[in-house]
Parts: C-alpha cells; structure tokens; sequence
C-alpha cells in the first residue's frame, strides 16, 4: 500500500492546485472514491460519480454514460479513469458533451514506458485496481483534440522508482526534485489539462436585395433621347401584343 499511498499524494497534490483556479457551478469526480480530489475546488455543487457504492459517492453510473445533461458541468476529474473503463472513447465523448464551453476536464494516467508503467502491465501493482490498458499522453492528446479539447498543460509525475517501501520511497526524494528538471523523462504519472473549445458560431441572415434591372431598361439622367427611345420600344411592343391577340 505504500507505493499506492505515495502516487495518490502526488496526484493529489496536483488536482488541489489545479482546481483552485476552476470556477463555475458543477464540478464532477469520476473514480477513486478514497480521495477527496475536490476539496480545494471553489464550485459549490460538487458530485462524485463511481461504479460501486463507497461513504463519498454521491452518484452511482458508468463512465461511458454520465447522467448529466449536455453543457452542465464546469470542470471534470479523472484520475486513471481511462485505464480501468470499458470504452475509454466513449468516456472522453461523454465528458466533453457534458463539460460547458471553455469547460476544465483534468485526467491523470500510467505512463506504460516507464519503471511504474512495466510493473502495472506486468500484474504487479495491485494499489490502484485493475489497468484494463494503458495509453501515451501524446494518443490521448490526439484523442482530446479530435473531439474538441486544447491541452493547455501536461507534464509527469512520481519520478521515484516504484519500490513497495516506505522507506525507500522517502530515500528518493532527491528524485522527485530532480524530475522537475528532466522535462518529465522519468515520470511514472502524466498529467493532461484540456479545455473544451467550441468554434463561435454566428447565424448568417439572408440579405434581399432587388435584382438588377436590365441595363437597357435603366434610365440615366441627362440621356433623355435614349429615355424617350426606350419608351417608344415599349410602346411598339405593347401595341405589337395587342394586334396578335386581336388576329388570335
């Protein structure tokens, strides 16, 4: 449990800090009932959404399908909540149909090429739950963009190598302050902060405007002779229609 411990402080850390600065009315989190991750979080109404009962939940339902209505939620939590889902798409479509535009979705995950990514594929950290499968940053960046978000901020966490031991994990401390440093190279955990873009959409109103007249029939000032020819071609025209209905 100590290595468990010590990725949820770290991740906790991060989501305190973060959703500090997220305001609104509705805040939504998905998984890990143990962790208060919205405590720091100024949004009045808060909800905590998990597939099985725990003291915090608030709501029971799937990630795939959250009972929110469309463009009602200011800023979504999910920590490894992608690893641990059936359809992980259908997860990140449901958070963006009930995010606001401009709306917060914060999601944290294993990095599957790192020391802590090969003991999670390898069945050997059992802390966390089952990881059904574990995704890069950079597919979930793509995944993120097709669908509407802008990451605004990523970066790794948990640099220290993932060893079951307290005290271990205390004497590699000088790695987590190294890691700041290493532009995230040696993080077991990333971090992706994604806003919800919605392209400002402005109704077109249909502009009448009366057709032009033919050229011929135009009456310019200062061409009387070409007015009074004009008019003597309509007159010859009018008086060359009633002769043929008259002959009809």
């Amino acid at each position: 449990m100590a290595l468990g411990q010590y990725i949820a402080q770290h991740e906790a850390a991060l989501y305190a800090q973060t959703v500090a600065d997220v305001f609104g009315f509705h805040a939504l989190q998905i998984g890990w009932p143990a962790y208060d991750l919205l405590e720091s979080c100024r949004i009045p109404y808060k909800f905590s959404l998990q597939q099985m009962a725990s003291p915090n939940t608030s709501l029971l339902s799937e990630s795939e399908y959250l009972p929110f209505a469309e463009h009602s939620v200011d800023l979504v939590c999910m920590p490894h909540v992608l690893e641990q889902c059936a359809d992980p798409q259908q997860t990140l479509r449901e958070a963006f149909r009930v995010l606001l535009p401009e709306g917060t979705l914060i999601l944290t995950g294993i990095c599957p090429f790192s020391y802590l990514g090969i003991r999670a594929r390898f069945g050997q950290f059992k802390q966390a739950g089952e990881f059904r499968r574990l995704f890069t940053a950079w597919r979930l960046r793509d995944w993120l963009n097709v669908l509407g978000f802008e990451v605004v901020q990523s970066g790794r966490l948990v640099h220290a190598l993932p060893v079951n031991d307290p005290v271990w994990l205390a004497r590699q401390s000088w790695l987590e302050r190294w890691g700041k440093h290493s532009c995230g190279a040696t993080g077991g955990v990333y971090f992706l902060i994604a806003k919800k873009r919605v392209l400002n959409v402005r109704l077109l109103k249909p502009e009448w405007k009366k057709l032009p007249l033919n050229p011929a029939l135009q009456v310019r000032k200062g061409h009387s002779g070409m007015q009074k020819h004009t008019q003597k071609q309509l007159e010859c025209a009018d008086v060359k229609s009633t002769m043929d209905r008259n002959v009809r």
